[in-house]
Protein backbone atom coordinates (compact mmCIF):
# COMPACT_ATOMS: atom_id res chain seq x y z
CA UNK A 1 0.00 0.00 0.00
CA UNK A 2 3.00 2.30 0.50
CA UNK A 3 3.52 2.44 -3.29
CA UNK A 4 -0.10 3.29 -4.04
CA UNK A 5 -1.21 6.88 -4.63
CA UNK A 6 -4.39 8.46 -3.27
CA UNK A 7 -5.95 7.99 -6.68
CA UNK A 8 -5.14 4.29 -6.49
CA UNK A 9 -6.78 4.05 -3.06
CA UNK A 10 -9.99 5.56 -4.39
CA UNK A 11 -9.70 3.55 -7.63
CA UNK A 12 -9.93 6.65 -9.87
CA UNK A 13 -7.62 8.30 -12.38
CA UNK A 14 -5.58 11.40 -11.63
CA UNK A 15 -7.90 13.39 -13.94
CA UNK A 16 -11.15 12.37 -12.20
CA UNK A 17 -13.58 15.10 -11.24
CA UNK A 18 -14.60 15.93 -7.70
CA UNK A 19 -17.94 14.19 -8.25
CA UNK A 20 -16.23 11.02 -9.42
CA UNK A 21 -13.92 11.13 -6.41
CA UNK A 22 -16.84 11.58 -4.04
CA UNK A 23 -18.81 8.75 -5.65
CA UNK A 24 -15.81 6.43 -5.42
CA UNK A 25 -15.31 7.31 -1.77
CA UNK A 26 -18.94 6.64 -0.90
CA UNK A 27 -18.90 3.34 -2.76
CA UNK A 28 -15.73 2.09 -1.09
CA UNK A 29 -16.78 3.26 2.36
CA UNK A 30 -20.10 1.48 2.10
CA UNK A 31 -18.38 -1.66 0.89
CA UNK A 32 -15.88 -1.70 3.75
CA UNK A 33 -18.53 -0.89 6.36
CA UNK A 34 -20.79 -3.67 5.15
CA UNK A 35 -18.22 -6.44 4.64
CA UNK A 36 -15.59 -5.83 7.35
CA UNK A 37 -17.39 -4.56 10.43
CA UNK A 38 -15.10 -4.89 13.47
CA UNK A 39 -12.05 -5.76 11.35
CA UNK A 40 -8.92 -3.77 12.28
CA UNK A 41 -7.51 -3.92 8.73
CA UNK A 42 -10.81 -2.67 7.37
CA UNK A 43 -10.73 0.27 9.72
CA UNK A 44 -7.21 1.15 8.68
CA UNK A 45 -8.20 0.94 5.00
CA UNK A 46 -11.31 3.02 5.69
CA UNK A 47 -9.19 5.74 7.34
CA UNK A 48 -6.82 5.76 4.38
CA UNK A 49 -9.70 6.13 1.93
CA UNK A 50 -11.12 8.96 4.03
CA UNK A 51 -7.79 10.81 4.05
CA UNK A 52 -7.50 10.33 0.30
CA UNK A 53 -11.00 11.75 -0.24
CA UNK A 54 -10.39 14.80 1.96
CA UNK A 55 -7.14 15.54 0.13
CA UNK A 56 -8.41 15.03 -3.43
CA UNK A 57 -11.78 16.72 -2.88
CA UNK A 58 -9.98 19.90 -1.84
CA UNK A 59 -8.65 21.71 -4.90
CA UNK A 60 -5.67 23.31 -3.13
CA UNK A 61 -4.59 20.12 -1.35
CA UNK A 62 -5.06 18.14 -4.57
CA UNK A 63 -2.85 20.57 -6.47
CA UNK A 64 -0.11 20.26 -3.83
CA UNK A 65 -0.42 16.49 -3.89
CA UNK A 66 -0.21 16.41 -7.70
CA UNK A 67 2.99 18.48 -7.56
CA UNK A 68 4.46 16.01 -5.07
CA UNK A 69 3.57 13.13 -7.36
CA UNK A 70 5.20 14.87 -10.28
CA UNK A 71 8.36 15.61 -8.29
CA UNK A 72 8.52 12.03 -7.09
CA UNK A 73 8.21 10.75 -10.65
CA UNK A 74 10.98 13.07 -11.85
CA UNK A 75 13.24 11.94 -8.95
CA UNK A 76 12.53 8.30 -9.71
CA UNK A 77 13.40 8.81 -13.37
CA UNK A 78 16.64 10.63 -12.46
CA UNK A 79 17.65 7.78 -10.20
CA UNK A 80 17.45 5.24 -12.99
CA UNK A 81 21.01 4.21 -13.88
CA UNK A 82 22.16 2.88 -17.16
CA UNK A 83 23.42 -0.65 -16.58
CA UNK A 84 26.55 -1.29 -18.57
CA UNK A 85 27.24 -4.77 -19.89
CA UNK A 86 29.65 -6.79 -17.73
CA UNK A 87 32.01 -7.81 -20.54
CA UNK A 88 33.22 -4.45 -21.71
CA UNK A 89 36.24 -4.13 -24.01
CA UNK A 90 38.69 -3.13 -21.23
CA UNK A 91 37.56 -6.04 -19.09
CA UNK A 92 37.94 -8.43 -22.00
CA UNK A 93 41.47 -7.12 -22.66
CA UNK A 94 42.43 -7.52 -19.00
CA UNK A 95 40.92 -11.00 -18.91
CA UNK A 96 42.84 -11.95 -22.06
CA UNK A 97 46.11 -10.76 -20.51
CA UNK A 98 45.38 -12.73 -17.34
CA UNK A 99 44.55 -15.89 -19.31
CA UNK A 100 47.73 -15.58 -21.38
CA UNK A 101 49.82 -15.02 -18.25
CA UNK A 102 48.30 -18.05 -16.53
CA UNK A 103 48.79 -20.13 -19.66
CA UNK A 104 52.45 -19.10 -19.87
CA UNK A 105 52.97 -19.87 -16.21
CA UNK A 106 51.35 -23.28 -16.56
CA UNK A 107 53.43 -24.11 -19.65
CA UNK A 108 56.62 -23.05 -17.87
CA UNK A 109 55.63 -25.09 -14.83
CA UNK A 110 55.05 -28.17 -17.01
CA UNK A 111 58.44 -27.70 -18.68
CA UNK A 112 60.12 -27.41 -15.27
CA UNK A 113 58.40 -30.56 -14.06
CA UNK A 114 59.44 -32.46 -17.19
CA UNK A 115 63.04 -31.28 -16.78
CA UNK A 116 63.09 -32.35 -13.13
CA UNK A 117 61.69 -35.77 -14.03
CA UNK A 118 64.34 -36.20 -16.73
CA UNK A 119 67.08 -35.19 -14.27
CA UNK A 120 65.75 -37.72 -11.75
CA UNK A 121 65.84 -40.48 -14.36
CA UNK A 122 69.39 -39.55 -15.39
CA UNK A 123 70.54 -39.37 -11.76
CA UNK A 124 69.00 -42.78 -11.03
CA UNK A 125 70.71 -44.26 -14.09
CA UNK A 126 74.07 -42.78 -13.05
CA UNK A 127 73.64 -44.05 -9.50
CA UNK A 128 72.82 -47.52 -10.78
CA UNK A 129 75.83 -47.42 -13.11
CA UNK A 130 78.11 -46.33 -10.24
CA UNK A 131 76.74 -49.12 -8.07
CA UNK A 132 77.34 -51.70 -10.77
CA UNK A 133 80.85 -50.35 -11.29
CA UNK A 134 81.55 -50.51 -7.56
CA UNK A 135 80.28 -54.09 -7.46
CA UNK A 136 82.51 -55.02 -10.39
CA UNK A 137 85.53 -53.39 -8.75
CA UNK A 138 84.80 -55.12 -5.45
CA UNK A 139 84.44 -58.44 -7.23
CA UNK A 140 87.73 -57.86 -9.02
CA UNK A 141 89.42 -56.98 -5.72
CA UNK A 142 87.93 -60.06 -4.10
CA UNK A 143 89.16 -62.29 -6.92
CA UNK A 144 92.64 -60.72 -6.79
CA UNK A 145 92.80 -61.16 -3.03
CA UNK A 146 91.58 -64.73 -3.36
CA UNK A 147 94.25 -65.48 -5.97
CA UNK A 148 96.92 -63.90 -3.80
CA UNK A 149 95.76 -65.96 -0.83
CA UNK A 150 95.77 -69.14 -2.95
CA UNK A 151 99.24 -68.30 -4.24
CA UNK A 152 100.56 -67.86 -0.70
CA UNK A 153 98.84 -71.09 0.32
CA UNK A 154 100.51 -72.91 -2.60
CA UNK A 155 103.89 -71.48 -1.65
CA UNK A 156 103.46 -72.61 1.96
CA UNK A 157 102.29 -76.04 0.79
CA UNK A 158 105.35 -76.44 -1.44
CA UNK A 159 107.59 -75.34 1.43
CA UNK A 160 106.04 -77.87 3.78
CA UNK A 161 106.34 -80.57 1.12
CA UNK A 162 110.04 -79.79 0.71
CA UNK A 163 110.56 -79.80 4.45
CA UNK A 164 108.66 -83.05 4.72
CA UNK A 165 110.83 -84.62 2.02
CA UNK A 166 113.96 -83.48 3.83
CA UNK A 167 112.67 -84.83 7.14
CA UNK A 168 111.69 -88.10 5.53
CA UNK A 169 115.17 -88.46 4.05
CA UNK A 170 116.74 -87.67 7.38
CA UNK A 171 114.45 -90.11 9.11
CA UNK A 172 115.28 -92.85 6.69
CA UNK A 173 118.97 -92.14 7.19
CA UNK A 174 118.59 -92.27 10.95
CA UNK A 175 116.74 -95.54 10.83
CA UNK A 176 119.46 -97.23 8.85
CA UNK A 177 121.72 -99.59 10.81
CA UNK A 178 124.90 -97.87 9.78
CA UNK A 179 123.70 -94.46 10.87
CA UNK A 180 122.45 -95.80 14.18
CA UNK A 181 125.63 -97.73 14.92
CA UNK A 182 127.88 -94.84 14.07
CA UNK A 183 125.76 -92.23 15.90
CA UNK A 184 126.83 -91.51 19.46
CA UNK A 185 124.46 -90.82 22.28
CA UNK A 186 125.19 -87.12 22.11
CA UNK A 187 124.38 -87.03 18.42
CA UNK A 188 121.14 -88.92 19.00
CA UNK A 189 120.10 -86.42 21.63
CA UNK A 190 120.98 -83.55 19.29
CA UNK A 191 118.92 -85.21 16.57
CA UNK A 192 115.98 -85.57 18.95
CA UNK A 193 116.23 -81.89 19.91
CA UNK A 194 116.37 -80.95 16.26
CA UNK A 195 113.27 -83.04 15.58
CA UNK A 196 111.44 -81.41 18.47
CA UNK A 197 112.47 -77.97 17.22
CA UNK A 198 111.30 -78.87 13.73
CA UNK A 199 107.92 -79.97 15.03
CA UNK A 200 107.56 -76.76 17.01
CA UNK A 201 108.42 -74.73 13.94
CA UNK A 202 105.89 -76.63 11.88
CA UNK A 203 103.24 -76.01 14.53
CA UNK A 204 104.07 -72.31 14.63
CA UNK A 205 104.07 -72.11 10.84
CA UNK A 206 100.67 -73.82 10.65
CA UNK A 207 99.29 -71.43 13.29
CA UNK A 208 100.72 -68.43 11.45
CA UNK A 209 99.18 -69.70 8.22
CA UNK A 210 95.76 -69.98 9.85
CA UNK A 211 96.10 -66.50 11.31
CA UNK A 212 97.10 -65.08 7.93
CA UNK A 213 94.08 -66.72 6.28
CA UNK A 214 91.82 -65.22 8.96
CA UNK A 215 93.36 -61.76 8.39
CA UNK A 216 92.92 -62.08 4.62
CA UNK A 217 89.27 -63.06 5.05
CA UNK A 218 88.66 -60.17 7.47
CA UNK A 219 90.26 -57.72 5.02
CA UNK A 220 88.07 -59.03 2.19
CA UNK A 221 84.95 -58.65 4.33
CA UNK A 222 85.97 -55.09 5.25
CA UNK A 223 86.45 -54.11 1.60
CA UNK A 224 83.06 -55.56 0.65
CA UNK A 225 81.34 -53.76 3.52
CA UNK A 226 82.90 -50.40 2.52
CA UNK A 227 81.75 -50.79 -1.08
CA UNK A 228 78.34 -52.46 -0.67
CA UNK A 229 77.36 -51.69 2.89
CA UNK A 230 77.31 -55.42 3.63
CA UNK A 231 79.68 -58.40 3.49
CA UNK A 232 79.21 -60.85 0.63
CA UNK A 233 81.89 -63.47 1.26
CA UNK A 234 81.60 -63.55 5.06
Amino acid sequence: MADKTLYDLLEVSNTASVESIRAAYERLSAKLDAANTGNADARIQSEAIKDAFFTLSNAEKRAQYDRKLEQRSVAAISQVQVIEPFWTLPKMIVMGVVVLSLGGFYYKHQQTQARLEAEKVIAAAKAKEAEEKAKAEAEADRIALQREREQKSDERRRYYEQQSAVRQYQGESRTSGVYNRSMSNAEQQAAQRAESTRRNEESRAASASRQQLARDRAELCRMEYERYGRSISC
